[in-house]
């Protein structure tokens, strides 16, 4: 595999890099074909993903980017974690009779002879970058099992719970930097970014210690540990993040980022002082740096909903609100919008906190308050670097608000967050906020709302039928049959019989009318009536639609939503 003359000609047909380059290449790396690929990737001539294609088809293979694959997790386990380590080979998935194991090296017909003696199936190699297998190694073999092996490793005996307030700040680092409890804290993060969790609870009670893991915005419970394990696990979480180990009495806050292979992920952990213990919170920031920021049609907006989207995002100026709660999927909609908008004569700026998605081609900024640059700030100067569209993380505070109006009013499209119920509440609230009136009437252009609910998952999904009174409850019924959709739970969705989420969404179109009632002061309600005369939907309206298509559930519409008048009333049809 050193020498592959093919892989060289593509690089220099292709553009990637000029005779003149690959002949000094070729000299330095002595013709070792892999370790210019290597250096290439490393040096970040074009995506990696790209220069990956290249080597696996000039090797007659397939490339993978483990990153976003889905993988089997009993297939994984087929071969034991050490011969994967040592060989850099990992089981993906199995398809018919044979199972795809990505290698650096796929052309070893030793290892994978040997792959497929221990794993008892016919392997199809792909290749993958050696630090892509590492980091899969490293994420895809943590399981809830090896946590409660490690919790077993933890000497605590000599420690009674009543006595770790005693200990002194020397006493809590040793027993913190012991093998098992590092072991134990970095499997307990792995296995968090394994799952795709958002946050990570360790939650102290009387005689038991709870572990959960928030997925796809519902607490799931992952292990229940001893109590004498929550000083430990605390102190090591605390010297990760440089908190204060002996303080047990007041709330601390701080960052840890977890080193993998291929990437960082960033934790921002929070402790609060119970009366059984300190609990810990960590949310997970760099799940989504890490992926690929979709195209609008892709967030399962309805037909009506993706045209409203993308006719605001064609107006010149004018703000352009997305509210929801935290952990709602506002950054994702708002960057598939900006990558909508991203094109070669535009000038797109952000301020966010923190940043979620990186996007090429456009100027990210990320709030740093240690040196004052807070939404405010950054916005003011925005001005002075003659931006097309600016994006606002959150609209948190009325100076904020009054630039972002302003910047409207002078010719620049402003996208923000704003934390609000619904659509119509964000037409007051930048008002109830000290905007006036005059300021966010003419500036407003429209509001999108959204939740996020738990995806039916594709596996195990199954249709049903429901009682004749529960469809009337949801919406006019006119008799026709209707189904239902569940999932059953399977392995591939951990049994719970979903995987993933989407979102469901209204939008309030800014008229003049409305326009009008904003600048008199009209109430919420008010505004909410004349916007139904017009054909507004509710959230719960677009959420009946996407259970009807089978995308997600009546249990989890009724999770995130409650029943409206707008729903009942309203026609499926319509």
């Amino acid at each position: 595999m050193a020498g592959n003359p093919s892989f060289i000609k593509m690089l220099v047909s292709k553009g990637i890099v000029n005779e003149d380059s690959i002949k000094v290449l070729q000299e330095k790396y002595r013709d070792n074909a892999f370790n210019i690929l290597t250096h290439l990737a490393r040096a970040g001539v074009c995506q990696k993903a790209t220069l990956g294609r290249y080597w696996a088809d000039s090797l007659g293979l397939s490339y993978v980017q483990l990153r976003s694959t889905l993988f089997q997790r009993n297939i994984v386990q087929l071969l034991p974690e050490s011969f994967a380590r040592k060989h850099r080979i990992i089981l993906v998935y199995q398809f018919g009779d044979a199972v795809t194991a990505a290698l650096s090296n796929p052309k070893d017909e030793l290892v994978v002879k040997q792959a497929e003696e221990i794993a008892g199936r016919l392997i199809s190699p792909v290749f993958s970058f050696s630090e892509e297998i590492e980091e899969a190694i490293e994420v895809e073999y943590r399981s809830v099992d090896q946590l409660r092996d490690l919790s077993r490793k933890i000497v605590t005996d000599t420690i009674r719970i009543e006595d770790i307030t005693e200990l002194t700040k020397d006493q809590l680092n040793k027993v913190a930097g012991t093998q098992a409890v590092v072991e134990f804290v970095h499997g307990l993060l792995i296995l968090a970014v394994r799952e795709g969790a958002s946050d990570v609870h360790i939650e102290p009670g009387e005689e038991k210690v709870r572990v959960r893991f928030r997925i796809d915005g519902v607490l799931e419970e992952r292990s229940r540990l001893e109590k004498t394990l929550l000083a430990p696990v605390v102190s090591r979480l605390k010297i990760l993040s440089g908190l204060d180990i002996t303080e047990r009495r007041r709330p601390q806050d701080g960052a840890i980022t977890l080193k993998l292979p291929n990437r960082s992920v960033d934790f921002r952990i929070s402790s609060v002082p119970t009366i059984y213990g300190e609990k810990v919170v960590l949310r997970i920031l760099g799940q989504s740096i890490t992926q690929d920021v979709p195209d609008l049609p892709q967030l399962s907006f309805s037909k009506s909903n993706l045209e409203f989207v993308k006719k605001i995002l064609e107006a010149p100026h004018g703000i352009f609100l997305v509210t929801g709660p935290t952990g709602s999927g506002k950054s994702t909609s708002l960057f598939a919008m900006l990558k909508y908008l991203n094109k070669p004569g535009i000038n797109i700026v952000t301020i966010e906190d923190p940043v979620e998605y990186k996007l090429e081609g456009i100027t990210q900024v990320q709030v740093n308050s240690a040196v004052e640059l807070e939404f405010s700030s950054a916005l003011r100067s925005f001005l002075r670097q003659d931006p097309d569209v600016i994006l606002v993380g959150e609209i948190r505070d009325v100076e904020t608000a009054r630039i972002a109006c302003q910047a409207a009013l002078t010719g620049h499209l402003v996208l923000a967050t704003l934390h609000t119920n619904n659509s119509v509440q964000a037409v007051t609230r930048l008002i109830d906020m000290g905007v006036k009136p005059f300021l966010v009437a003419p500036s407003l252009l429209g509001v999108l709302s959204q939740r996020l609910v738990r995806k039916i998952c594709d596996h195990c999904k199954e249709r049903y039928s429901t009682a004749a009174d529960s469809i009337k409850d949801l919406f006019i019924w006119e008799g026709r049959e209707v189904s239902f959709y569940r999932g059953k739970g399977c392995p591939q969705c951990n049994h719970t019989g979903y995987q993933g989420r989407i979102a469901i969404q209204e939008t309030l179109h800014v008229d003049d009318v409305i326009r009008t009632m904003i600048s008199r002061g009209d109430s919420v309600s008010d505004i909410k009536r004349m916007a139904r005369r017009a054909g507004f939907q509710s959230m719960r309206y677009d959420g009946i639609k996407k259970v009807l298509r089978g995308l997600t559930t009546l249990e989890e519409l009724n999770r995130v939503t409650i029943a409206d008048e707008d729903s009942v009333q309203s026609s499926v049809g319509s």
